[in-house]
């Protein structure tokens, strides 16, 4: 039961990250009847991007502590000791993720970099 619950909110990060990277690129996806909130959000500058694509990356990490609790607390419920291989289940889990979450991240860094240096560098232009 208690793994269900703790699911519940890793899965809700990982559709929140999905749905900000679908609608990360594109103007067509702000006039989506159902998207276009999640487009307008993200799509205000490369800086936000960035910090929604960190903190949805990072809010990973405690949901699948969450997912490991609940696993826990199931098995102890039933009687059943925990053993190392949810820990290596979970783990695994959170690689998968954290491969496709951080490509996504690095990514959106880089965007957000080079913009951040080329207004840095129209800056320059203008004083001079």
């Amino acid at each position: 039961m208690w793994l269900e619950i703790f699911l519940i909110p890793f899965l809700i990060v990982i559709v929140l990250f999905v749905i900000f990277w679908i609608v990360h690129e594109g103007t067509h996806w702000q006039k989506h009847k159902y998207l276009g909130a999640f487009a307008r959000i993200i799509q205000v500058s490369p800086k936000r991007a960035f910090m929604i694509f960190l903190l949805l990356t990072l809010l990973t990490f405690p949901m699948a502590i969450l997912v490991m609790t609940g696993l826990w607390w199931d098995k102890l419920g039933a009687g059943i000791s925990p053993e190392k291989t949810d820990v290596v289940d979970v783990m695994l889990l959170m690689f998968l993720v954290l491969a496709f979450t951080v490509s996504i991240l690095w990514g959106a860094f880089r965007t957000w970099r080079h913009a951040a240096r080329a207004e840095a560098e129209e800056k320059v232009r203008m004083t001079e």
